[in-house]
């Protein structure tokens, strides 16, 4: 009981004066419910580690750019069996927050933190979230909707030039 209050409000001593951290903490609990490779993680492990991911950022970050350093730290190995861990503060050993996780746990952990990753580069972020496409205002409804950004190629004759492509001349 005891340890779990410490951590409760060492948690909420931190986490409060941090811009945008306990409205990620409420997304990534919902990923936690949702999602089963990301359900095996400690409430605790999970917020000390998005606190940690925010407090050691060299400027303030916002919302989108802290989730993706929390899944970067994840997919970094930090939580792999022989990986550094994530020490507890309320122990007075040095204990990792994730001994609770079996290798196979934190292995798919470290997965799914790199699918992540690889969702957020190529800008599929609202898959992870499970939300609709949020289309920015100033971009056209036709790219957003997945049209051809360039134009379509032109038949190729069997000489191998484009049909309607002039020649250059020496003059």
């Amino acid at each position: 009981m005891l340890p779990g209050l410490h951590a409760t409000v060492l948690l909420q001593a931190r986490a409060s004066i941090i811009p945008s951290c306990v409205l990620l903490l409420r997304v990534l609990k919902e990923l936690k419910s949702r999602e089963a490779k990301f359900a095996c993680i400690s409430s605790w492990a999970m917020e000390l580690l998005l606190e940690r991911c925010m407090t050691t950022a060299v400027s303030p970050m916002g919302p989108g750019d802290a989730l993706r350093r929390f899944f970067e730290s994840l997919a970094s190995g930090l939580i792999l069996p022989g990986g550094p861990g994530l020490s507890d503060p309320c122990e007075k050993d040095p204990i990792d927050s994730f001994h609770s996780l079996n290798p196979q746990s934190r292995e798919n952990l470290t997965s799914y933190a790199q699918l992540c990753l690889r969702m957020i580069a190529f800008n599929k972020i609202h898959k992870i979230l499970d939300i609709d496409v949020i289309v920015p205002e100033d971009q056209p409804l036709s790219l957003a909707a997945g049209a051809p950004r360039k134009r379509p190629l032109n038949s190729i004759d069997a000489e191998g030039g484009a049909e309607g492509k002039k020649e250059k001349t020496d003059e």
